[in-house]
């Protein structure tokens, strides 16, 4: 075990890479966007740089969930849980984990809600492709839901599969109705400049958090780095 405390430098330097490069492909969709220039950003080399950005910043939020999660059940907390499988069950002699869940609510609610700002800023000015369902909805949405996962270990690499493979196949498919877009169920012809849905997005949070769980089990890196 090599670090109790503290922040991961090995953490936040990929989660700036992911917001440097999406910051930079959205640079280019906007210079498109507005014709200022043209690039092929739907397919190549640029297609794959927009979405591995968005998937790298996913799963290190989710490993991050875990770590701070981790770290509020540790040994010195009033609320300590054992994160293996095979005690999945909260301590019933504090009220210390429905704290954590109304954190986890609060910030859930809060993303939503910058979500929905977005979603009606854009709907007035771009009625067309107006965010329905972006990341930060995501994000929110994912904050609440994550909470079961954030003790679990192997358990969330078959929960993962179970989002990501149908979500992947609903990524080919329209459908004609529009109740369950957040969840992936696209319509016909919707058109959106940002969509996140729970599905296959979420299994990608849930890979985050078995890799929190695994490799910095109870808050502590469980490997070597250079230091900084």
């Amino acid at each position: 075990m090599y670090r109790a405390q503290g922040r991961f430098w090995e953490i936040d330097f990929l989660r700036g890479l992911a917001v440097v490069l999406m910051l930079g492909y959205h640079f280019l969709y906007d210079l498109d966007f507005f014709r200022l220039a043209e690039f092929e950003l739907n397919s190549g080399f640029l297609s794959y740089i927009g979405r591995g950005s968005a998937e790298m910043f996913i799963l290190v939020s989710g490993a991050a969930l875990s770590i701070s999660y981790s770290r509020a059940n540790g040994p010195g907390s009033s609320a300590s849980h054992s994160l293996s499988s095979s005690t999945l069950h909260l301590t019933s002699s504090s009220a210390f984990p429905s704290k954590l869940f109304r954190k986890y609510l609060r910030r859930g609610l809060k993303l939503f809600a910058l979500g929905l700002v977005l979603t009606a800023v854009t709907r007035v000015f771009l009625p067309e492709r107006y965010i329905l369902f972006g990341i930060l909805h995501f994000f929110g949405v994912s904050a609440i839901l994550a909470y079961p996962y954030l003790r679990l270990k192997e358990a969330n690499l078959l929960m993962a599969l179970l989002f990501l493979i149908p979500g992947y196949w609903l990524g080919t498919r329209t459908f004609g109705f529009s109740t369950l877009v957040w969840l992936g169920f696209r319509p016909e012809h919707f058109q959106a400049l940002d969509y996140f849905p729970v599905f296959p997005w979420f299994g990608m949070v849930l890979l985050g958090i078995y890799l929190g769980n695994s490799l910095y089990a109870g808050g502590i890196r469980q490997f070597a780095v250079p230091a900084l």
